[in-house]
């Protein structure tokens, strides 16, 4: 299986904002440096250039996910479980 990678936050955010990405974990580049790995890969570079290109979701699922993402990255729990790889 293909599978893209970003260390952008802010892109791996805009791509878990929408359905048929299914962000499959991290891994890390080096100590301070995590890659954010979905798939599929062709429709992740799709909505890349779509990110770059201006387009636009919703608010609140953008700042739902890039909080989940956050503290995906610094390995934080909430309400007693670690935020993960669950995407709609």
């Amino acid at each position: 299986m293909e599978e893209y990678t970003t260390k952008n936050l802010f892109i791996a955010t805009f791509l878990l904002c929408h359905t048929g990405i299914k962000l499959i974990g991290t891994k890390e580049l080096n100590p301070k440096t995590k890659l954010f790995c979905f798939t599929p890969k062709t429709l992740a570079e799709k909505l890349e250039n779509d990110y770059f290109s201006g387009a636009s979701t919703r608010a609140k699922d953008l700042f739902n996910n890039y909080n989940t993402l956050k503290d995906l990255l610094f390995q934080r729990e909430t309400n007693g479980g670690k935020y993960g790889t669950d995407n709609k």
